[in-house]
């Protein structure tokens, strides 16, 4: 069987759930006795940085400016269109409408969430989709969350077509704890602060509970540094709120010695940072929306995310209870050995032997 992953989340995203999911997936197809392959002329995309050859490491690539932008563009587009004719299945990376009608092979497409058309996103880029969705021959769903919504947002789709495969976690569990990056004691908040991942909520939530705790501080990884709008939200507390840009090690060190780590976020297709949460051995708190139980399981203390006192309560909750936090922990390590990259890969080879004989 030969699999040909597209150079779309490799031209557009340096960092980020998508990138990995399909970089782990990629690095698992050839042992399982897959013939695999990724295109790009130029990739921004730390994680396929060995992988593919004309790999361009700074962080504003030449891909993005101007003429060279839209040529790069068409280039990638007209070199997959040339490669993948030779391949059996074709797993594209994002939603496109680029290689409808002309690969005459299989296509398998993931679903990562269902977030634009549930909070009335950008609708080009929902026409987009649902095209694409459209003309898959089938569709992974990273989650039964995200399949439900499939199915009530395109009820066309025969639920036959879907297979649910859950993601895994890139990060190794630690043995002990390693030291604190910050030197402080504080409580983590990971990824983007784009409104659906529910930041000012989270702030204000953290109001009464840092006014009782003087020496608690707030760090957020990753989501780029503090824009107007952040501050606007964090006000008076600028200097209990930091922004840092973390690496891989730095991160699991930040989990690791967070009193918690709030998921806050009002909707998730899946939600990685649970699973690295729990790799690292550090108590989580999150929402209780969409994806979050089903990936959390009993190892969460939930909040309502629209409900900042019931959020505020929760969080204070774990932060005074050692013996709590410590369950959570314990129980975080036995949920993640539910969720794996090597089950993730099995489950996708599956997919595509179903696909190639439907």
């Amino acid at each position: 069987m030969r699999v040909y992953y597209d150079f779309q989340i490799l031209a557009s995203q340096k960092y980020g759930g998508i990138s990995r999911y399909f970089y782990e997936l990629y690095t698992r197809m050839k042992p399982l006795g897959v013939d695999a392959n990724v295109s790009c002329i130029r990739s921004v995309n730390y994680y396929f940085r060995d992988v593919v050859k004309m790999h361009d490491p700074s962080e504003h690539c030449r891909i993005y400016n101007g003429l060279y932008s839209r040529a790069a563009s068409r280039i990638n587009k007209l070199r997959a269109l040339y490669e993948m004719r030779n391949y059996d299945i074709l797993h594209p990376t994002y939603y496109s409408r680029y290689m409808l009608g002309r690969f005459k092979g299989k296509t398998v497409l993931t679903v990562y969430d269902m977030i634009h058309e549930k909070y009335n996103g950008d609708e080009p880029t929902i026409r987009v989709k649902r095209e694409t969705i459209n003309a898959a021959d089938r569709i992974i769903a990273i989650s039964e969350s995200t399949k439900r919504d499939l199915l009530e947002l395109y009820p066309n789709i025969k639920p036959e077509r879907i297979s649910v495969i859950h993601l895994g976690s890139s990060m190794q569990p630690l043995e002990s704890r390693p030291a604190n990056p910050f030197g402080k004691r504080y409580v983590l908040f990971v990824g983007g602060r784009w409104w659906y991942k529910n930041f000012a909520r989270f702030v204000e939530a953290l109001r009464p509970v840092l006014e009782h705790q003087k020496d608690l501080h707030v760090f957020c990884a990753g989501g780029g540094e503090f824009k107007a709008q952040d501050f606007n939200c964090i006000g008076s507390l600028t200097e209990r709120f930091h922004q840092v840009n973390l690496d891989d090690d730095t991160l699991r060190q930040a989990y690791a010695n967070a009193e918690c780590f709030v998921f806050p976020s009002e909707y998730e297709g899946f939600g990685l940072p649970i699973l690295e949460s729990f790799a690292c051995n550090c108590p989580l708190v999150c929402s209780s929306s969409s994806s979050f139980p089903e990936v959390a399981g009993d190892a969460a203390e939930y909040f309502d995310p629209l409900n900042t006192e019931e959020m505020s309560a929760k969080i204070s909750r774990v932060l005074d209870d050692e013996g709590l936090r410590e369950k959570l922990r314990t129980r975080g390590r036995e949920r993640l050995k539910l969720f794996s990259w090597d089950k993730a890969a099995r489950k996708t080879l599956e997919c595509y032997t179903q696909t190639m004989e439907q």
